[in-house]
């Protein structure tokens, strides 16, 4: 028998008149959305400041890092070739501003400089700001390997500065490369300030070491 209409399992039609139900939608508060707020801000104090000292950090590793390879190449280079091979500072003689870029060549006349025949092996460029490259007294303008793989002159070092300072807030912002009579170049321990440690103490300036 029909009764006018389908009648289905687990289904009940709803009385004849009655208003449809309505499901609530709730949305945030404005306590609620304040709290999010909140937290998303804390969350942010505390990342921000940790992501900034990775960025620094891999910054000063990065460039310390790949100058270093580039000092122990021209070792290589000169003790390959049998021949002197000299890194000369871009800017002004005298200036120890090695983060201007510099030229690795083989140095035939053994004088310093670039002259046309002579071949370049590799050049440097310069570093972005806030990096800075300072050499110390024993190479203000360049240094050079001879075919023993040995310095031409005496040691020293090399102070790679992220915005001019040694360390800021207890965090480190340096480093330095030292390079010693025999032609060892190897990567400067730090001392319990986070400061580059030279054979003779402490680095001193990024401007001046």
């Amino acid at each position: 028998m029909s009764l006018g209409c389908p009648l289905h399992w687990g289904y009940l039609p709803a009385p004849r008149g009655a208003a449809p139900r309505r499901h609530a939608l709730r949305g945030f508060t404005l306590i609620e959305a304040m709290i999010v707020l909140a937290v998303v801000a804390l969350l942010l104090a505390l990342a921000v400041p940790s992501f900034r000292e990775f960025v620094i950090r891999n910054r000063l590793d990065g460039a310390s890092q790949e100058f270093l390879t580039s000092l122990q190449l021209a070792r290589s280079e000169a003790t390959r070739r049998g021949a002197q091979v000299t890194l000369r500072l871009a800017g002004a003689a005298g200036s120890k501003d090695w983060g201007s870029g510099w030229t690795m060549f083989v140095d035939a006349d053994s004088d310093g400089v670039l002259d046309p025949a002579e071949e370049v092996i590799r050049q440097g460029m310069a570093l972005q700001a806030p990096l800075s490259l300072v050499g110390s007294s024993n190479f203000d303008t360049w240094l050079a390997f001879n075919r023993d793989g040995r310095l031409t002159g005496d040691g020293g070092y090399f102070v790679l500065c992220d915005g001019g300072a040694l360390t800021e807030s207890g965090h480190s912002r340096s480093r330095a490369v030292l390079v010693n009579a025999a032609g060892r170049v190897r990567m400067a321990a730090r001392d319990g300030s986070s400061v580059p440690l030279t054979d003779a103490g402490a680095v001193s300036s990024c401007s001046n070491p």
